[in-house]
């Protein structure tokens, strides 16, 4: 009756608390099945014991049984917390005495901090005894089993195609995706790849003011309105290096997002994340920007949701690899300081919040608390605009520009008080005094000119514009 009660407990353990085979080793009996489980750096292992040689056997037999076949998956997984359940099954009762010798095995197994929780099952009672433990048993391994146990049939039963159920397992419960066409993010890919070579065609993706008129992050703009800059920088590319990388990036990680959480919230996820990242890049960075990073980083946020919300199959999937790859990330752009981490750390955000608002392919998209979700993250963007907008709306970039927009209308007063405005913000900075020249000159004022010509000359001596001026005014 033992293989059976293997058998059956294996098609348990695996379609219900979603232990799969791991094959260490040939099986060529029943008692070399092994079972695992991978919750991030955590990995449960369940073996079985043969009851009838294990209890009766010197502690010496007892040790090797439980320590080689330890050994043998820690070498494997050297960097990875490991727990096993061991199973003793045995085909008769037991006696108090063979228990009490197991109380050696436990000191034994204290003292070499092997993670164990050593289980009996006595098959005639149909139970299931905890001998020892030494971790918590989150997993609820026990407590299923002590359930299942007694309702094993004892009467015949076909036999069990265990790989079969495994596979069925997987695919039922989300391990296997799927191969499916993956539409949006290809579409997203071909726009990144269209609009690059529209803005090489019409000039150069590296040049600032080129960047600036074909839509790319710059704050002052922002704060003057033109909030659509915060959707269409990410789909901006400074040169083909970056456009490369990103187009990589979108390639490998896209297609699984828009696989878990369906086309239309992949591309909700995906727009929310670049916007998220603009934000964070307008809020905290003055430098020009553009790309797709930020949504990127959203993808990695979407794909730890996905591990917070499925653990067990974000780790049989992907492992620690992804979370090491956002690590690095992280990592490189804090010492890099030409990359805009403020808008790959917006976007994480940004992806992460989206997927807990909307969920997963075919999980209801307005539910009560989704809706709410969603109401919060429309209200995050608007408050991150109004506070950016309050924000760069005092800086002396925001009053240059909003000066020069003013000065090509003609109207000089409202210029003269963005310059001003400016200069009370950055004293030091020279496009200031001189175009508070050119406005003193046309209003008729030629030793003001001069004075502020002077003033910028003192701050920029090799401004030529400034000194081919006031050599005109002079000359009168």
């Amino acid at each position: 009756m033992i293989p059976k009660h293997i058998a059956c407990m294996t098609k348990h353990l695996i379609e219900d608390k979603e232990f799969f085979l791991y094959f260490h080793k040939p099986v060529e009996d029943v008692f070399d099945l092994l079972l695992h489980k991978q919750l991030w750096r955590e990995k449960y292992y369940l073996s079985f014991v043969d009851g009838d040689r294990f209890i009766g056997s010197s502690l010496d037999y007892q040790k090797s049984v439980l320590y080689n076949l330890y050994s043998e998956v820690k070498m494997k997984n050297r960097f990875s917390k490991i727990y096993f359940y061991q199973i003793i099954l045995l085909d008769r009762s037991y006696s108090k005495d063979e228990l009490d010798r197991l109380e050696q095995l436990y000191a034994w197994v204290k003292d070499e901090k092997i993670n164990l929780t050593l289980l009996l099952c006595p098959v005639p009672s149909d139970q299931i005894l905890t001998l020892f433990s030494n971790f918590e048993d989150r997993e609820n391994v026990i407590s299923s089993l002590s359930t299942y146990v007694p309702n094993i049939p004892h009467e015949s039963m076909a036999s069990f195609d265990l790989l079969e159920i495994e596979r069925s397992t997987r695919k039922n419960k989300g391990y296997d995706l799927g191969q499916k066409r993956f539409y949006l993010t290809f579409v997203l890919i071909a726009i990144n790849l269209l609009y690059w070579l529209y803005m090489e065609m019409t000039g150069s993706t590296t040049d600032i003011y080129h960047l600036i008129e074909y839509g790319a992050k710059y704050n002052p703009l922002i704060a003057n309105g033109e909030y659509y800059r915060l959707i269409s920088s990410m789909f901006i590319h400074i040169g083909l290096p970056h456009l490369l990388l990103n187009t990589y990036a979108l390639n490998v990680l896209g297609k699984d997002v828009e696989l878990i959480y369906g086309s239309s919230k992949f591309l909700m996820i995906y727009l929310i994340s670049g916007i998220f990242g603009s934000l964070g890049s307008f809020l905290f960075s003055n430098a020009l920007s553009a790309g797709a990073s930020g949504a990127i980083f959203g993808l990695m946020g979407a794909y730890l949701y996905f591990g917070v919300r499925k653990p067990a199959i974000f780790s049989a999937r992907y492992g620690m690899n992804l979370v090491t790859l956002l690590i690095i990330n992280i990592v490189f752009g804090l010492t890099n300081a030409n990359i805009d981490n403020y808008a790959h750390i917006g976007g994480l955000i940004g992806g992460f919040l989206a997927c807990w608002a909307f969920g997963f392919h075919k999980e209801r998209l307005f539910t009560l608390k989704r809706i709410l979700l969603q109401l919060m993250l429309i209200n995050i963007m608007i408050l991150c605009l109004f506070i950016g907008v309050r924000i760069h709306q005092n800086t002396s970039e925001y009053h240059l520009h909003k000066g020069v927009q003013y000065l090509r209308q003609n109207n000089y007063p409202r210029a003269r008080q963005q310059f001003e405005a400016g200069l009370s913000t950055n004293p030091n900075a020279a496009e200031f005094y001189f175009y508070l020249a050119f406005i003193a000159y046309n209003e008729g004022d030629p030793e003001g000119a001069a004075a502020y010509l002077e003033k910028t000359l003192e701050l920029n001596p090799s401004d030529s514009m400034a000194k081919k001026f006031l050599q005109e005014i002079q000359q009168q």
